[in-house]
């Protein structure tokens, strides 16, 4: 008797625990149901697309160094358009100058003072070497700079080419000395005319130096040796 009646509590209890699980189970699916729509499987899968790059070759590009000489062409180049506004003015001063040398030639007439100005001077001084001519015509003092008028002529059958900053400028001593370059040509043609420009040094660098040394070679090739010595400092 005891025995039916746990029975008949128990198979109540079973039945309402198995629909409250059903019923959670069923709110459970349709919650989740709910929260997933709009999500959709992708097309493509990643690791397909992950595949398809590893088989791509990986080889890594070459480093080539930019040319050396490609560079200071380029420098170079670069500033000599950074220099032609100043050139202009340059050259005005230059004719000016001219114009003043030319009215103190004329009023000073002391044949002592001419001819120790043309010892001191020992000018013009030239040099050539395959067809190529580097001469110094003259030398003056501008304000603060020591100038020295140049020419340039090839008189070969190849242009030549320069780059104006290997200029080597060198006092008696053999200090290097900054100068700066005006009028002359990048290049010179073949059979070419006499072409005219300036050298210029500032005067605070040369100290007490009697003598300068200049020596221009061509650019890239640098077969020329345009090497002149001795040229006498005015000051």
């Amino acid at each position: 008797m005891k025995i039916s009646k746990t029975l008949k509590l128990t198979l109540p209890l079973l039945f309402v625990m198995s629909g409250a699980g059903t019923a959670s189970a069923y709110f459970a699916y349709h919650m989740g149901s709910q929260a997933l729509q709009g999500v959709s499987q992708p097309e493509n899968n990643p690791t397909k697309k992950l595949g398809d790059k590893s088989k791509k070759s990986t080889k890594p590009t070459e480093f080539k160094p930019i040319d050396e000489k490609t560079i200071l062409i380029r420098v170079y180049d670069h500033t000599h358009k950074k220099n032609k506004a100043a050139e202009s003015k340059n050259k005005q001063e230059s004719k000016n100058n001219q114009k003043e040398n030319k009215t103190s030639q004329s009023i000073d007439n002391n044949p002592q003072e001419l001819k120790s100005s043309q010892t001191v001077a020992n000018l013009p001084l030239h040099v050539k070497d395959q067809g190529v001519k580097l001469e110094i015509q003259e030398a003056s003092k501008e304000r603060t700079t020591l100038s020295f008028k140049v020419n340039l002529q090839n008189e070969g059958v190849t242009p030549v080419r320069f780059l104006y900053s290997f200029l080597e400028v060198k006092d008696s001593q053999g200090r290097a000395l900054s100068a700066i370059t005006e009028g002359l040509p990048q290049e010179l043609p073949p059979n070419s005319e006499n072409f005219v420009g300036k050298v210029k040094i500032p005067s605070a660098l040369i100290n007490d130096s009697q003598t300068l040394s200049f020596n221009l070679t061509d650019y890239p090739d640098q077969k020329l040796q345009l090497n002149i010595a001795q040229i006498p400092v005015i000051r």
